[in-house]
């Protein structure tokens, strides 16, 4: 997913009344009302872009463009499905990033449906984040490190699978560990990391358009023959080019911090999609140019494949490359993921032990490390493009609630948000919600093994948890089996070295709440 960089904010999910501010000397508001300590508006427009692109531009531009071309069906369709792809990420990121001024709801997607349905379907969001969408987008990543580190090591054969398994584990377990120890550790390199994603991407779009200069045009003759009419194939297409954009959700942060936000939030989105959607079409026009259809679709690392024939001696530099960018968005995905079960635990929509914290590193082990254990057992369980068709599935099937959702309370409350910073015309959110249907419904009925047998086993394990565990085990009074539950807290506390938030800890004693 594109992930080039980590989210930020507080995971607490408080409605925050938006009160009338006073205004900065540019016009725009300050954030938030009243008086106290507030974000200082100091991020300009070109700032937002950098962040917005850093957000969507990650790995999936590297593994995804195998999935747009098998189910497109030739190399035209397939361009035009990542204009497509680029056009319905503009659509949504715009749509967010005016729910976040509407509903200033601290905890992006999660916070949105509690607000709006309630706690069941935020608990299932979270279920499905936790055990699909984010272990699933962890392990495509894995994966796609493993094949690129060792695709310079087999040029002209097959990596042994078992090699991109090993490789991929070892990452997922490397990274769990620097995270356990320190998130300054793991974070500290991340702009440069994002940075180097963006020159890869770079080199490649050069590289094809020299081989193109060139004359060697062969690859492109006859650029639409073969494309697909099955309805079902063109939207699993649509999944790996949203599949590589995806990320912009978590935009909404900028908002307090951004200056002239009604002017420079839209801008600097439909700025970074359109130079990000430029970037990816140029990328996958060198992928084909060079390769060819037959290329790309057998090809177990399609950049390396690309670079070693268009840039001859110094393709090396490539691998390298694409080696950070994995590891850098496997990193954002791996602190992202943690944080979201750290906050349901908070919620209590997950088990309390997913809320603790190491006493010596002040990190949320355990939560970590539950996302280390489901990224590893995927690896070896999830074949790549079935988990990206069920993931992107569930993104866009939530996506979906959570705009349809808004579009109704913006209509009962059109004179409550007359005056807001950002407003768009209700046309956008309607038809990014009607794109976002289609996208899961379609799948759903040509095509539910590949699309959401994922959703549906988690979905099968979401509701009785909720049911038994929320609803009614919790709400029981204390038995033997409570008693058992906290004994295994206990071992997992003393194992992991861990405490519960909000516990005061010394070496000679613990203190709950000051007392």
């Amino acid at each position: 997913m594109g992930e080039g960089g980590t989210k930020t904010g507080d995971p607490g999910f408080c409605l925050q009344p938006n009160h009338d501010s006073e205004k900065d000397d540019d016009g725009s508001e300050k954030g938030g009302g009243g008086g106290g300590f507030h974000l200082k508006r100091q991020l300009g427009l070109w700032h937002g872009v950098s962040i917005v692109s850093g957000l969507v531009i990650g790995g999936g531009i590297y593994i995804a463009p195998r999935g747009v071309v098998q189910y497109a069906g030739s190399p035209g369709l397939a361009l035009v499905l990542w204009g497509v792809g680029g056009l319905l990420s503009l659509l949504g990121a715009l749509t967010y990033a005016e729910i976040g001024v509407v509903i200033p709801v601290a905890g992006e997607k999660y916070a949105y449906l509690e607000e709006l349905y309630g706690p069941f379907v935020a608990f299932v969001y979270i279920w499905q984040y936790l055990f699909l969408i984010r272990a699933g987008g962890n392990t495509v990543k894995a994966l796609m490190f493993g094949r690129y580190v060792l695709k310079p090591f087999f040029p002209d054969c097959d990596i042994p699978p078992t090699a991109i398994l090993l490789v991929a584990t070892t990452v997922t377990v490397f990274l769990t560990f620097i995270n356990c120890l320190s998130v300054k550790i793991s974070a500290r390199g991340q702009t440069f990391m994002t940075t180097v994603s963006k020159a890869t991407l770079a080199i490649i779009s050069v590289s094809g358009i020299v081989w193109l200069l060139r004359g060697n045009t062969e690859y492109l003759e006859n650029s639409f023959a073969g494309s697909t009419t099955d309805i079902g194939s063109f939207a699993l297409a649509i999944h790996s080019t949203v599949y590589a954009y995806y990320g912009w959700t978590a935009l909404n942060f900028l908002v307090e911090e951004l200056k002239n936000p009604s002017r420079n939030l839209p801008l600097a989105i439909a700025i970074s999609i359109l130079l990000t959607t430029i970037l990816y079409v140029f990328v996958n026009l060198s992928y084909l140019a060079v390769i060819g259809v037959d290329g790309v679709l057998t090809s177990e690392a399609v950049a390396i494949s690309v670079t070693f024939r268009s840039l001859g001696p110094i393709a090396w530099i490539v691998p390298v490359l694409i080696a950070i960018t994995a590891s850098a968005s496997f990193n954002a995905g791996v602190v992202c993921g943690s944080r979201i079960a750290f906050a349901g635990a908070r919620r209590g929509h997950l088990p309390s032990i997913l809320g603790h914290i190491n006493v010596k590193f002040v990190t949320p082990i355990t939560a970590l490390i539950l996302q280390g254990i489901l990224a590893v057992c995927f690896v070896w369980t999830f074949e790549v493009y079935t988990m990206i068709n069920n993931l992107v599935c569930g993104l866009l099937a939530f996506d979906a609630l959570v705009v349809i959702a808004y579009i109704r309370y913006r209509i009962r409350n059109q004179e409550r948000i007359a005056n807001r910073l950002f407003k768009l015309p209700l046309a956008v959110p309607v038809a990014y919600s009607v794109l976002v249907v289609l996208l899961v419904g379609v799948p759903l009925v040509t095509r539910p093994m590949e699309s959401v047998s994922g959703i549906a086993l988690s979905c099968l394990t979401a509701i009785p948890y909720y049911v038994i565990v929320i609803m009614w085990f919790n709400k029981k009074k204390r038995t033997s089996v409570h008693r058992r539950l906290d004994e295994l807290s206990v071992i997992l506390q003393k194992l992991l070295y861990c405490v519960p938030e909000g516990v005061k800890y010394t070496k000679h004693k613990v203190e709950v709440n000051g007392r």
